[in-house]
């Protein structure tokens, strides 16, 4: 038998300590991506969910149970164009990371991305969902299976 650990770092938030719960609020997030939403929408009729609660929309991610990190990716990836990480740690605490990348990876938007800027994006849309401020910073997570 063997185990595998995994380091996932970068700049970015930590999504649990995002405290939100509401619907509306996820729904105007989702507004801002109507290709992601569309899909989500989707999943959540073929689901059988016509009045989906919260806990609903955080069953999406179905293969690596992310919740909340998934969709904030998927949102930021369609709205600003930026390649972002949805992942957990030891203790399934998830995190949502831009990850440093060889430059031939990078897409338009990101070449001359700032941290400022990302700062900027972050705080944006996690201010979608909750008046309280999280924390933007270096994140090093680690798990394994």
């Amino acid at each position: 038998m063997s185990y595998s650990t995994w380091h996932n770092y970068g700049y970015g938030i930590c999504v649990d300590d995002i405290v939100c719960s509401d619907v509306e609020r996820l729904e105007q997030l989702l507004a801002m991506a109507p290709n992601f939403s569309t899909k989500l929408h989707g999943w959540l009729t073929e689901s059988g969910l016509t009045e989906p609660a919260w806990d609903d929309y955080m069953e999406y991610d179905q293969e690596f149970q992310l919740g909340l990190a998934t969709i904030l990716k998927e949102v930021l990836e369609e709205t600003e164009g930026i390649q972002m990480t949805a992942c957990d740690d030891y203790n399934s605490t998830a995190y949502l990371l831009y990850q440093p990348r060889y430059p031939w990876h990078l897409a338009d938007a990101e070449r001359k991305l700032t941290e400022e800027q990302l700062v900027g994006i972050f705080s944006r849309y996690v201010r979608i969902l909750t008046d309280e401020p999280v924390e933007i910073d270096h994140q090093a997570v680690e798990n394994g299976g």
